[in-house]
């Protein structure tokens, strides 16, 4: 090979039409462009030509003409003749087939570029070429049909995405496509088949290179998914329908039957009441009062939903109920863990109606004190339905029908409580959040107080019922799964801290997590000697659990589990209770992220940005203010916390105001910025 000569080199992305510069050390150095050039080994030259050439462009020129000849080839005339013969062609063996031997040196260049790049109907080997076989040419015929439709469904799918619609009618590979794109909006870089999602998002016309959020704001402007679609519900595989087992054997559960077991004690004659949330449908607890001439409370009952009754053991509604572990409480609605129908109505402790319950009846002295405690089977009929502010409003209304009775269990709770503080209880009386997110364009936000004299009542006597729950299975042997919590000390923090956020805040990171004990312990933070969870079985797969489990024993004088098998349950729940019990909190941040954007915020509509930042000021309690990290802090008005940057000398316990600059939706986050001139 000669300096100038015009040589066909293959190089990693194939062939190459070059100008040999030189030769040396078994290594050719070739020019493949105007300012870039090649080594390569002398046996990595295809073809070297002969023909020489002074100048870049003329190698240009001699490219350009193999080129075009390039695309002009068909050898399907060629592979007839030859298809049936076994053995190799040589290059020029086919260039003689196919142009009859009138053919030019770029001809045959061309012919070699076109076989290198893929062809239908040979095959290299070596220096040579063999025939495919007839199976073989249909094979890849087919699937080049097969990839040109592909192409023109995802150049179509992702037209119509970027126009905000659907296409009219997709094709089955438009339709798996569009499901790659959910997932991959859903998941991003975990969803394992994002390939063709980027395929069709990536030629969507956008200027973003977040392409899941691209992803996710296509399919809401084509309709897919809603601006507010629960992505965290789907990442956590959370089902919202029930399967058709589930239901049919919903539909024959016999609430007369169960009502009617001879078993049963009956406590219909009781006056009995529930209070709970106004909006609640699922009541699984009531509460009756049987009265001295005094007005004193000397019994009160407990009574809680038989959800273990109810529930068919080892049915569909168990399997599934054990594989929603919990009934999911969410701005938008609520996910149930048992269908409604055994829930809100069959289950559910509404007034008018006689209901299947496990109760615990408690006797109390002159001084309030519990003297006796009873835990049967029974049935109970509501009398009333209150909701917290209902009952707050009745006891103090000296008219009022219930007041007398209210008063009379609130003296009973009071006296409870005072109890558990002397021994050592955690009382953390930090607000929450309730939001309504039923109409997504108008959330509501309230503050709801946690310490209400209903409130309290309520929790006390829930309180007293699994407290005794958990002494009366420590007394039979039955197999429980008992939560115990080591007594914290707080003194420090109650006696230097007023109440307010800094003081919860102070105190949760001071109060070690309850735990799982398979024998009963004492639960320091609550300040009883031993404690389980049996007071929510319409709503928790555990209480529905220990709630059968007790039953069974007082029914059959053995438990219906073995020690192993409430562990279990209890175990996995710890875990996926806990899990979704961040998904409320993650959906309950998005709702209120979103109150704070519409009242606070202009929206740019077509984004889904904020418009600029707000004027509306928050005062915040510092909690934290470490060097070379946001502060955190708590809003005042809002149980909510934010991270910030402050001044060094801004510390804990101290009240900053705090404007909101801007709230993404997408990531989640609040971006509020130290006010420094109301400061």
């Amino acid at each position: 090979m000669n300096p100038g000569e015009i040589v066909v080199v293959r190089l990693k992305g194939g062939l190459a039409v070059a100008r040999c510069l030189g030769v040396s050390d078994g290594r050719i150095k070739a020019a493949v462009g105007r300012n870039r050039e090649a080594r390569v080994p002398v046996d990595r030259v295809a073809l070297a030509t002969g023909m020489t050439v002074e100048a870049h462009e003329d190698l240009a020129e001699f490219r350009s003409r193999c080129e075009a000849s390039t695309s002009e080839i068909d050898l399907s005339e060629v592979w007839e003749v030859v298809r049936d013969e076994s053995g190799r062609l040589a290059l020029d063996e086919i260039a003689d087939l196919y142009w009859g031997g009138g053919h030019e040196l770029a001809d045959r260049v061309a012919l070699l570029l076109h076989l290198d790049r893929g062809t239908d109907y040979f095959t290299a080997d070596s220096d040579s070429y063999v025939p495919r076989t007839l199976e073989s040419v249909h094979e890849l015929q087919t699937r080049r049909r097969r990839e040109a439709v592909q192409t023109q469904d995802i150049e179509s799918l992702a037209e119509h995405l970027s126009n905000s619609r659907l296409p009219p009618k997709m094709t089955p590979y438009q339709q798996s496509l569009m499901e790659h794109v959910q997932g991959f909006a859903t998941y991003g870089d975990d969803y394992t088949r994002s390939a063709p999602a980027r395929k069709v998002l990536e030629k969507v016309r956008s200027g973003t290179r977040d392409l899941q959020r691209l992803a996710f704001d296509l399919l809401v402007r084509s309709g897919v998914f809603t601006d507010d679609e629960p992505l965290e519900l789907v990442r956590a595989g959370v089902p919202v329908e029930f399967p058709p087992a589930v239901t049919q054997e919903t539909a024959e559960v016999d609430l007369e039957a169960l009502l009617n077991d001879s078993r049963r004690v009956d406590l219909t004659s009781l006056p009995t009441f529930t209070i709970d949330d106004a909006t609640t449908q699922d009541r699984d607890d009531a509460v009756s009062v049987e009265m001295d001439e005094s007005g004193r409370a000397r019994r009160i009952g407990i009574h809680v939903a038989d959800a273990g009754a109810l529930v068919p053991h080892d049915g569909a509604v168990e399997e599934e109920a054990a594989r929603r572990m919990t009934t999911l409480y969410l701005p938008e609605g609520k996910v149930p863990m048992i269908p409604a129908e055994l829930s809100d109505e069959k289950g559910s402790l509404l007034p008018g109606d006689a209901k299947p319950v496990l109760s615990v009846l408690v006797r109390f002295d002159e001084l309030g004190e519990p003297v006796e405690s009873e835990v049967v089977p029974g049935r109970v009929q509501v009398d009333t339905g209150l909701s917290y502010d209902e009952a707050d409003q009745a006891m103090a209304d000296p008219d009022h029908a219930w007041r007398v009775m209210l008063e009379s269990v609130r003296r009973v709770t009071d006296g409870l409580r005072k109890q558990r503080d002397n021994r050592g209880a955690v009382t953390l009386d930090r607000p929450e959040m309730s939001i309504d997110a039923r109409e997504p364009d108008e959330v509501e936000v309230r503050v709801v107080q946690r310490s209400t004299p209903s409130r309290d009542m309520v929790a006390e006597l829930m309180i007293l019922c699994n407290s005794l729950l958990a002494e009366y299975c420590r007394g039979h042997d039955i197999p429980a799964t008992y939560r115990g919590q080591e007594t914290p000390d707080l003194a420090d923090v109650v006696e230097e801290t007023p109440e307010g956020p800094l003081r919860w805040y102070l105190m949760m990171r001071r109060l070690a997590p309850a735990g799982l004990v398979p024998v009963p312990a004492e639960h320091g933070g609550l300040g009883v000697p031993a404690y389980i969870q049996a007071t929510s079985p319409l709503r928790r797969y555990p209480d529905l659990v220990m709630q059968r489990q007790i039953s069974h024993f007082i029914l059959t004088g053995r438990p219906l589990y073995a020690p192993e098998e409430v562990a279990s349950v209890g175990q996995r729940a710890e875990v996926q209770l806990r899990e979704l019990a961040r998904l409320e909190e993650d959906r309950k941040r998005y709702w209120f992220l979103k109150y704070l954007r519409q009242t606070h915020l202009e929206d740019d509509e077509d984004d889904g940005k904020d418009g600029g930042p707000s004027d509306a000021i928050f005062e915040a309690v510092v909690l934290q203010n470490q060097p070379r990290r946001g502060a955190l802090a708590e809003l005042v008005k809002y149980p909510f916390r934010v991270r910030v940057e402050l001044p060094p000398d801004r510390t804990p316990g101290d009240v900053v105001p705090l404007r909101l600059h801007s709230v993404d939706l997408w990531r989640r986050q609040a971006q509020f910025v130290h006010d420094h001139q109301t400061d």
